[in-house]
């Protein structure tokens, strides 16, 4: 503490005041009074000696008194500012009351620290993506001209639900060929049963011998090559039934598809239909075009699970697992959490952002979620471990270390330093400092630190 120097501290300082006005004295009688002996003179100079040498003691007693009062001695200097910061928290109560009124306006929550299996929260960000599993880019069966379009952009369809009419160039060659399959069927099967009765009428014959066995081998002989025409044909027909059939479309589960008779008219043109239920993402054909099976015509997609495509850095990838739990948000909708899960995790890395695409699977049954959104996903991954956690909102930071305060009965909380690690889920883990079960103060927290806080602050006064 330093001490302002007080007039009787100058006391000192007056003494050399009068020892100069002497010593003017001494000095003006040898040089106005009576002529002094040459031994008076060596006296003279030897006492002026010691007045000085008295003077400069006086001095430097007086400097040093008033040094001594105004600044602190080694033994009390103060510490460096790192040792007062490393001793601040010795300073602070232990515990704090509050009054019943306080308890009451501040509505404090307390919750018990938990055992719990230990999670890794990966934080990354991403994009929202069609989920190609369920992504159709619909191509005409065949070769053929767009006569009429049934759905646009944006439209909902179902499983069969008809896009388009084509007039099928290939479709009509087909059903001419399944035509004459199936007179051939007909006309081998009439062959056939010829070729059996006459065959029946010569083995009775031969009982009578009014034929010969020759003739008998030979009605036989003819029935074996009718039944082998008979399979021949019937496995052309079943091979241009197939072909007819990779051209026409699938019938239609949509009850608003048309009756069964518009739907047969419409099979004998031919049309494009959708695979599965969706919505109708894009549209690249007009009426009058002639298409072909090397363009797509239609894109639907089945917009109920999407793919979010996250980027995560390197050194998370270690805490990374397929088949984790994901939550997504997107800036559109700031308060909702689509749930999801790790499928797929990159085996390589992004050489210009130094990160690894992670494919997170979403439900988005409401379609709330638009491809080529901005998302966020946080990947949480257990660690395989338990661990004692606490919520988040219990841990406080006091004068640069972590604590948590544990009500103590009777309006007292006692504060207590912890170590923290992994964040997941509004969890942290303690490490140490603080055993399972302990109660500890989760919402309100921050008002008992900086209750903490103020007192520590010396009044004024």
């Amino acid at each position: 503490m330093n001490v302002s120097l007080e007039p009787s501290r100058l006391t000192p300082v007056k003494k050399l005041d009068s020892a100069n006005v002497e010593l003017a004295d001494l000095d003006a009688r040898s040089r106005y009074g009576r002529r002094q002996s040459p031994l008076h003179g060596n006296i003279l100079v030897e006492n002026r000696c010691l007045l000085f040498g008295l003077a400069a003691a006086v001095v430097a007693a007086g400097l040093g008194f008033a040094a001594g009062h105004s600044f602190p001695s080694a033994s009390h200097r103060m510490p460096p500012a790192v040792s007062a910061v490393a001793t601040a928290d010795p300073g602070l109560p232990t515990t704090i009351a509050l009054s019943d009124a306080e308890l009451a306006n501040l509505q404090l929550q307390v919750e018990n620290a938990k055992m719990g299996p230990l999670v890794r929260a990966v934080s990354a960000t991403g994009s929202v993506g069609y989920d190609l599993l369920h992504l159709a880019r619909i191509k005409p069966p065949a070769r053929g001209r767009i006569e009429a379009l049934s759905v646009t952009v944006g439209d909902q369809v179902v499983a069969g639900q008809r896009l388009a009419i084509l007039d099928n160039f290939e479709l009509s060659a087909a059903q001419s060929k399944v035509a004459s399959a199936e007179a051939a069927v007909r006309q081998a099967k009439v062959q056939l049963a010829t070729a059996t009765a006459a065959f029946d009428r010569a083995a009775d014959l031969v009982r009578t011998q009014a034929v010969s066995q020759g003739e008998v081998d030979a009605s036989r002989a003819a029935a074996a090559s009718a039944e082998a025409a008979l399979r021949t044909r019937e496995a052309e027909l079943r091979q241009y039934q197939q072909e007819e059939a990779r051209l026409l479309p699938v019938p239609a589960q949509n009850p608003d598809a048309g009756s069964l008779t518009d739907q047969a008219q419409l099979d004998s043109r031919g049309a494009i239909v959708a695979p599965f239920a969706g919505v109708v993402d894009s549209v690249s054909v007009a009426l009058g075009d002639v298409v072909d099976p090397s363009t797509p015509s239609f894109t639907v997609a089945d917009l109920s699970t999407v793919w979010v495509e996250a980027e995560v850095a390197e050194h998370d990838l270690g805490a990374v697992q397929v088949g984790d739990e994901v939550q997504v948000r997107v800036s559109a909708f700031p308060e909702r959490v689509f749930a999801g899960r790790v499928t797929y995790i990159s085996d390589q890395l992004e050489t210009a952002t130094g990160t690894a695409k992670v494919r997170c699977e979403v439900s988005n049954i409401d379609g709330a979620l638009r491809v080529n959104m901005f998302a966020t996903a946080t990947i949480i991954s257990p660690q395989g471990r338990d661990t004692i956690m606490v919520p988040s909102s219990a841990v406080q930071d006091v004068n640069g270390q972590n604590v948590v305060f544990i009500p103590t009965g009777h309006g007292q909380f006692a504060w207590r330093a912890v170590r923290t690690g992994l964040t997941a889920n509004g969890q942290i883990q303690i490490t140490d400092g603080l055993a399972a079960d302990t109660p500890v103060v989760a919402d309100g927290s921050y008002w008992l630190k900086a209750a903490l806080t103020q007192s520590a602050i010396p009044s004024e006064g």
